[in-house]
């Protein structure tokens, strides 16, 4: 019988006395478990017996939520077999008796502060929408410093970044009434410092707004808007990398070794050469972007201001960082700390592109752009796993994490860095409304990518970036519906903001349980040509009434089962209260 609990994935403080307990034990061998804690300096235990909580693989996972006497934790754990026969778990393994028990047991030595991870306050019902400013809305505005091309221009035959269609504040402004008809509560804008693309990720002054886009003056105004309008910010900010004209460069430019910004870069040869690019950049020879060394603190200590400057002085939600897994792991902690004693509830996001366990231990982002998610799923979509491989691969992921933390992280069905779903998914518009499903009933904060609430397609970048369509004709207005009445869903549902959460299949449909004290939600999916039959077992849905989201539905139910009928393509939301 293999048995894991691992101190990293497996136990939370939740508060100074609270701890949260999970153990991973194989499949057909266990009738129960017993946690078994204490302060480690008092040896009069309690005993708690743990929930069945799912299966997961060949594992069946165990969870408990128990309140200690003292932040210090000690722990062990007593499993009764089908045979009748018990086995101890503790820090050494399995044992058939206790050898000695202050040494034995797994140790949660004290809950410090720093141990206990809190979500910012707002991030329950949040639904986040991205930006790209330049190709969002060109608001009233007489002078244009670059030349602009046609808004619906995406021929690309000259370089994205060089393309600019003139979107700017006042265009976002005049937008907020359409934001509040879709629903959303926040936007993440990607840079809006000065620099010489339209994309704006190679940033030559972190301290000042692109003009293109407006001044810090009408941005201030956005600002004030938004959060008129009970809308947050969210400000993307590049530290892996900067422009070429950002000044500290230039100085090594000009004086090479004798700069004092010299160990801010890491220079291959001198002199620099921009056309050679014989320094490290981003990537692989961007030499637009030369990378920047966040290890050094005189780097740390200038991108702190940076934040503390757009913070106070702007009053700004949050931010999220690029090439987030680049960055000096202790310069991200030390950003938490600095940002979080100032203004606790802002929101911290990296951009992690793979798997995240190394960044979310609750000591650096509140969460990342969970891409990895979203790929199981596109996945499933387009029939490369099951729906038991997908639930399995799904969860075991999320299984990784503080079951707070994982409800900040930023799900994506795409953004200004991929395809656009609908792309992706080979223009199946059924395809594509399953995507939106996921994206705004799984756990996590949904973030939105202009305008694939209104069906826009597009390629890699640049095409992902093309200008937003305002023309109502050319707007799928069934896209925009379903993404109106999921948003109000997510906003307005416990279930669906609470941190219990079940992935599993029945047959090859792929589900989610979302449940609160109140309420229960249910998500199936069924991206297959061919209709699926189902029965939804659960003891939570006897004597509730039911409702069906897509026919709107209600019905008593005296079952501790209902069943049901997908058809291809299809998905439904069945809530329980």
């Amino acid at each position: 019988m293999q048995v894991i609990h691992n101190q990293v994935h497996d136990i939370f403080a939740l508060s100074k006395n609270k701890f949260y307990v999970r153990l991973w034990v194989q499949k057909g061998f266990v009738r129960c478990v017993t946690l078994i804690f204490s302060d480690r300096y008092d040896l009069e235990a309690q005993k708690v017996k743990m929930d069945f909580y799912m299966n997961v693989g060949s594992f069946e996972v165990y969870t408990a939520q128990v309140q200690n006497k003292t932040p210090r934790f000690a722990y062990k754990f007593l499993i009764e077999l089908l045979d009748g026969s018990f086995k101890i778990f503790n820090q050494f393994g399995l044992a058939d008796t206790e050898e000695n028990l202050y040494f034995d047991a797994f140790q949660f030595p004290y809950a410090n502060e720093a141990d206990i991870f809190e979500k910012p306050s707002f991030t329950e019902g949040l639904v986040v929408y991205e930006i790209f400013p330049d190709r969002f809305k060109r608001g009233k505005k007489e002078v244009h410093s670059k030349k602009l091309f046609d808004w619906d221009y995406c021929s690309w035959d000259v370089p994205g970044s060089e393309v600019f269609l003139g979107g700017n504040f006042a265009g976002i402004k005049e937008k907020i009434e359409y934001f509040k008809t879709l629903g959303i509560n926040a936007i993440y804008l990607t840079p809006i410092f000065k620099s010489l693309s339209s994309h704006r990720y190679n940033v030559d002054d972190y301290f000042d707004v692109d003009p293109l886009l407006g001044t810090k003056e009408e941005f201030k105004d956005l600002v004030n808007s938004l959060h008129k309008n009970g809308i947050r910010i969210i400000l993307d900010m590049v530290f892996n990398h900067t422009g070429v004209g950002f000044f500290a460069f230039q100085d090594v430019i000009k004086n090479g070794e004798n700069s004092k910004y010299y160990s801010w870069y890491n220079i291959k040869s001198l002199p620099v050469d921009v056309q050679k690019g014989n320094y490290e950049t981003f990537a692989t020879n961007v030499r637009s972007m030369p990378r920047i060394n966040t290890s050094n603190k005189e780097v740390q200590d200038f991108f702190l201001e940076v934040l503390k400057y757009w913070l106070l002085e702007f009053d700004v939600d949050g931010f999220r960082f690029d090439v987030a897994n680049e960055l000096d792991k202790n310069f991200i902690r030390r950003i938490r700390r600095e940002l979080k004693s100032i203004k606790k509830d802002i929101l911290l996001i990296g951009e992690v592109m793979h798997r995240s366990e190394n960044f979310l231990m609750g000591d650096m982002f509140d969460g990342v752009m969970n891409y990895f998610s979203w790929e199981v799923f596109a996945r499933y979509l387009v029939g490369k796993y099951n729906a038991e491989d997908a639930s399995r691969i799904l969860a075991d992921y999320r299984l990784k994490f503080n079951p707070v933390l994982f409800s900040c992280q930023l799900n994506l069905i795409g953004s200004h860095d991929t395809e656009r779903v609908l792309t992706r998914l080979n223009k199946n518009k059924k395809l594509a409304m399953l995507a939106a499903v996921y994206n705004l009933t799984y756990q996590g904060i949904p973030m939105i990518y202009y305008g694939d609430e209104i069906g826009m397609e597009g390629g890699h970048d640049p095409d992902c970036r093309r200008g937003m369509i305002w023309e109502e004709e050319k707007q799928d207005k069934e896209i925009f519906k379903l993404y109106r009445r999921l948003i109000d869903l997510k906003k307005t549902s416990s279930a669906l903001n609470s941190d219990n959460v079940k992935e599993f299949s029945i047959g090859d449909v792929l589900c989610f349980e979302r449940k609160s004290e109140s309420e229960a939600v249910y998500i199936l999916f069924n991206p297959r040509k061919a209709l699926q039959r189902v029965r939804l077992w659960s003891e939570f849905i006897v004597d509730r009434e039911i409702e069906f989201f897509n026919t709107q539905q209600k019905i008593k139910n005296h079952s501790c089962y209902i069943k049901l009928e997908l058809n291809p393509e299809s998905f439904e939301i069945v809530l329980v209260r």
